[in-house]
């Protein structure tokens, strides 16, 4: 499709301005839209129309608001003025696109975006030893891997690295983000047994198969899409050893099956324990152990997961 309005001219709608200006989409928006218009008057180098101005220009509108009810009385008023209105759970028709890539380019942009506070808090003793600490689940069943040749997916800024590089023999860091490469290089400058690879968001096409000894991620697969989790749940397989072990902490949320990243609770997808078990032996695996775990005082609101790439 052609140009849109985004209608909002809010943090929100500027937030969905840069995202689409993050991935050269950003020619894509002709124009905002808000009832405060002669305050704003622009953004970028966008124009903020009135309501009136805006329906002159005969483009569809993206409703940049989350909240629901808000947006279905804004699509519900341009409806019924003959208007084209797509809520930003339907932004993806509208630059046709998959909902499930759209979705994980929001997540990505998300953490690259303004999150240097988040990664700072991150590295916290106290947020550490959630996955590090004696008594951590986390990090029982993180003694159950083989770091011989061990992959980190979705490894950020590398805040888990210092916990397990002397236990190591090789590491890969993967992640979505260029940037968190370039950052973990320059952090891990001095390391000679840690390898980087910025790859897709859904598979690790890259790496060589029957590779790796063992593979984990924290804190990330939580937000993933549940057809990105299976994509990435048959690639894994594809590079581990005969024996080797994954371990994953996914979400458990299973309240709202139209939930997303953008709209989740502590930005969880929907997932469960026992679709994740089922999604593992579709793609090869033994379930060697799951459990269901609180976050952020959610009661079971996430799961811990380890599975073994059993010799056939």
């Amino acid at each position: 499709m052609g140009q849109f309005i985004i209608y909002g001219a809010g943090n929100r709608g500027k937030w969905c301005l840069d995202f689409l200006e993050w991935r050269n989409m950003g020619d894509k928006i002709f124009a905002f839209c808000d009832q405060n218009y002669a305050k704003i008057r622009r953004i970028s180098d966008k124009e903020v129309l009135s309501y009136d101005e805006a329906k002159e220009k005969k483009l569809p509108f993206l409703v940049s608001n989350v909240d629901e009810t808000v947006a279905t009385e804004i699509l519900d008023m341009l409806h019924k003025d003959g208007q084209i209105g797509y809520g930003f759970e339907e932004f993806h028709k509208a630059i046709g696109e998959e909902h499930a890539v759209f979705l994980r380019e929001w997540c990505a942009y998300h953490h690259a975006k303004d999150n240097d506070q988040w990664f700072s808090d991150s590295e916290t003793r106290e947020e550490v030893d959630v996955f590090w600490n004696d008594d951590s689940l986390f990090n029982k069943f993180f003694g159950e891997l083989d770091l011989h040749n061990v992959i980190e997916l979705a490894s950020g800024r590398g805040r888990h690295v210092p916990h397990y590089i002397d236990k190591a023999g090789t590491i890969t860091l993967v992640d979505i983000l260029e940037e968190n490469m370039v950052i973990c290089k320059e952090r891990f400058k001095g390391a000679n047994n840690i390898k980087y690879y910025k790859n897709n968001g859904y598979n690790l096409e890259k790496l060589s198969s029957d590779s790796y000894t063992a593979l984990f991620t924290y804190d990330a697969m939580v937000h993933f899409e549940m057809m990105d989790v299976y994509e990435y749940l048959k690639d894994i397989y594809r590079v581990l050893v005969d024996g080797g072990k994954a371990l994953f902490h996914h979400s458990n949320y299973t309240d709202d099956y139209k939930v997303d990243f953008a709209h989740g609770p502590h930005a969880r997808c929907f997932m469960s324990k026992d679709i994740f078990a089922y999604l593992s032996h579709r793609a090869g695996f033994e379930v060697i152990e799951q459990k269901v775990i609180d976050w952020w005082g959610v009661k079971e609101l996430d799961c811990i997961t380890l599975l073994e790439k059993k010799c056939r």
